[in-house]
C-alpha cells in the first residue's frame, strides 16, 4: 500500500487523543488538526509523535479537508478523535496491494456508550467510508454530519474501528444539542422558518422513527434514552430557529 496518513480533527480531546493516535501508530503520518484546545490535547497528541497543526474552527466536513489538504501522503484515514483503529483492521489496511482499483474503502465500526459495546440491533455497529485517496474523494462540507463524497469504487475492509460514541448519557445529550445549534446556522441562511409543527410533529416522529422503523426499541432502556435524546435535539433545533428568527 501507498504511505497512509491517519488525520484526526480535535478541539478538547484529552481523554481520548492518546488512544486514537496510540491505535494509528503503524501509519507513515499522523496528523492531528487541533481548532483551538483549551486543554492539555495539542501537548498530549505532540508528546504521542503526532504532527500537530493548530487553527480555527470551520465546521466539520471543511476542517476535515483542510486536515487532508496538508497531509503528507495522498492516501488518509479519517479517525475521530473519539475512536481506534483495531488490529486486524490495521492488518486488512497494511495487506492492500500498492494501486488497489479502488478509490475509498468502508470500515465496520462498533458503538459504545460508557466503554461499553452497544450489543443489540441496529446501534450495536455500523459501516463508514475512512479510508481514502484524496485525489478522488472529498468530505461534504456541511455543518454537521458530513460524509465522504467518492469519485470510483469503494471497497470494504476487515476488522473493526472503536468507536466511544458517547461517554455517557448526559454527553449524548449535550452532543445532540451540539448538532442543532450547528444545523440551525445554516438553517438562517437558507431561509428557513420554525412552524409548530415542527417543534410538535417532527420529535415525535423523530423518536418513532428511530424506536419502531430504526428498531431501536430491541435495545430496551438503552434504545429509548438514545431516541428521546435525538428527538430532544429535534425539538431543541426548531425552537432554537424560531428565536434566531424572532431575534
Amino acid at each position: 500500500m501507498h504511505p497512509i496518513t491517519v488525520t484526526i480533527i480535535a478541539c478538547d480531546e484529552e481523554q481520548r487523543i492518546a488512544a486514537a493516535i496510540a491505535s494509528a501508530q503503524w501509519a507513515d503520518e499522523i496528523l492531528v488538526l487541533d481548532s483551538g484546545s483549551s486543554d492539555r490535547t495539542v501537548a498530549i497528541a505532540r508528546n504521542a509523535g503526532a504532527r500537530v497543526v493548530q487553527t480555527d474552527w470551520p465546521g466539520y466536513g471543511v476542517q476535515k479537508n483542510r486536515a487532508g489538504e496538508m497531509a503528507a501522503n495522498r492516501w488518509l484515514f479519517s479517525l475521530d478523535a473519539d475512536e481506534q483503529i483495531g488490529d486486524e483492521l490495521q492488518t486488512s489496511i497494511r495487506d492492500l496491494p500498492e494501486d488497489p482499483k479502488e478509490s475509498a474503502f468502508r470500515v465496520r465500526r462498533r458503538n459504545r456508550v460508557g466503554g461499553k459495546a452497544i450489543r443489540h440491533w441496529p446501534w450495536a455497529w455500523d459501516k463508514t467510508v475512512r479510508l481514502y485517496d484524496r485525489r478522488k474523494a472529498r468530505f461534504s462540507e456541511v455543518p454537521v454530519h458530513e460524509s465522504l463524497q467518492v469519485d470510483g469504487v469503494v471497497g470494504d475492509l476487515g476488522g473493526l474501528l472503536e468507536h466511544d460514541t458517547y461517554s455517557d448519557w448526559l454527553d449524548c445529550c449535550e452532543r445532540q444539542e451540539q448538532y442543532a445549534r450547528l444545523s440551525v446556522e445554516a438553517m438562517v441562511e437558507d431561509g428557513r422558518r420554525s412552524r409548530l409543527i415542527d417543534r410538535t410533529a417532527r420529535p415525535f416522529a423523530t423518536l418513532l422513527r428511530l424506536l419502531v422503523v430504526r428498531g431501536h426499541v430491541l435495545s430496551g432502556i438503552t434504545g429509548l434514552r438514545y431516541a428521546w435524546c435525538v428527538a430532544r435535539g429535534t425539538f431543541l433545533k426548531y425552537e432554537l430557529l424560531r428565536n434566531s428568527v424572532t431575534n
